[in-house]
């Protein structure tokens, strides 16, 4: 690890000169700008980490705590989030690792606004939650003075935890085709990610390969209301329709008015499958109750948590990737494949 002398040496400065302006005391101690400059460029270029003991958030019994930043991106996943934090928990607490949690907003495309260099060096890891394709393109072209590791998002620089996108989309298809299924349809919204282009991909490609028809794929806005609108044009569009694969569990959940306008009763002739991202439990006591995919949100964030405590305690142990993967629960609007 880079010490201060060594940067000292470097720019032919004292080690007291690099401790004041690496703790942002330059112009109190009235440094010059040009000096504060190359010592910062010296630092950076060495790879120089700040002790992370010396930001370490004293607990009682005399022992450290290490602060973890979760960026999570500040729109309709909230709820999302309220499973993903309980994972973080559980992990926490049947690890007694002793992490303090600091959730830190971000609006989708401006993480390199919210990544202040001061937030980062008061921490000891970060954790990048929902990250979109821009923000993965600064991640891929920056270098960060913590471990950083990224839920649900495909990386070749960072250590990550993903849900097995290709099972989500493919089980759908799968199901649908065993019941004899011909016309399916999706329902979505935009993709954020790669994973969702990857889930409706492996969806169509399952329904062509089982002798369906291509996908109709119909995208709306992420909330309940989106979901029973398109639900109702898709159905006025395409009657033939005998199955329907709703990306966001939301979408399904409002889709159930739309059904029961046109009559339509489950179990029946149509049948339809939820992606299960969200907190709440509707799905369950609904009616119809939803057969879902169901992702292991808390289980992707106890593996996150994990994986943080050993790159915080085992500097350059290299990228570690995992996949976790996904069940299917049969209720009554999709029975079990046959």
């Amino acid at each position: 690890m880079v010490t201060i002398k060594e940067i000292a040496r470097e720019a032919n400065v004292s080690p007291t000169t690099v401790s004041l302006i690496l703790n942002n005391k330059s112009k109190e101690r009235k440094i010059s700008a040009q000096t504060e400059q190359r010592v910062l460029q010296i630092a950076e270029r060495m790879g120089y980490l700040p002790n992370l003991q010396a930001v370490s958030l004293k607990k009682g019994g005399g022992q450290f705590s290490y602060r973890i930043l979760v960026f999570w991106v500040a729109d309709t996943r909230a709820q999302t989030m309220l499973r993903f934090f309980r994972g973080i928990e559980a992990a926490i607490e049947e690890d007694g690792l002793p992490f303090e949690i600091l959730l830190q907003p971000y609006k989708p495309g401006a993480l390199q606004s919210a990544m202040k260099e001061a937030l980062l060096l008061s921490c000891h890891g970060v954790l990048v939650c929902n990250a979109a394709e821009a923000d993965l393109e600064y991640l891929e072209a920056s270098r960060f003075p913590r471990p950083l590791i990224l839920y649900n998002r495909y990386s070749k620089k960072y250590s990550s935890v993903v849900m097995d996108d290709r099972s989500i989309g493919s089980i759908p298809g799968e199901i649908f085709a065993s019941h004899g299924k011909k016309h399916p349809a999706v329902i979505t919204t935009l993709p954020t990610f790669s994973g969702m282009s990857i889930r409706r991909n492996l969806f169509a490609y399952t329904c062509r390969s089982r002798g369906m028809e291509e996908p109709v794929v119909y995208c709306c806005k992420a909330t309940g209301r989106s979901g029973y609108e398109t639900t109702r044009q898709l159905l006025e569009d395409h009657p033939e329709t005998d199955c329907i694969l709703y990306m966001r569990e939301g979408l399904a959940l409002g889709s159930l008015r739309a059904f029961s306008e046109q009559g339509i009763s489950f179990p029946g002739k149509l049948e339809f499958i939820a992606i299960a991202d969200s907190a709440l439990d509707f799905s369950e006591v609904c009616t119809p109750t939803l057969s879902v995919v169901h992702l292991p949100l808390e289980a992707v964030a106890s593996e996150c948590t994990r994986l943080m405590h050993r790159q915080i305690h085992a500097a350059g142990c290299g990228i570690a990737s995992k996949v976790m993967p996904v069940t299917y629960i049969s209720r009554e609007s999709c029975p079990d494949m046959r």
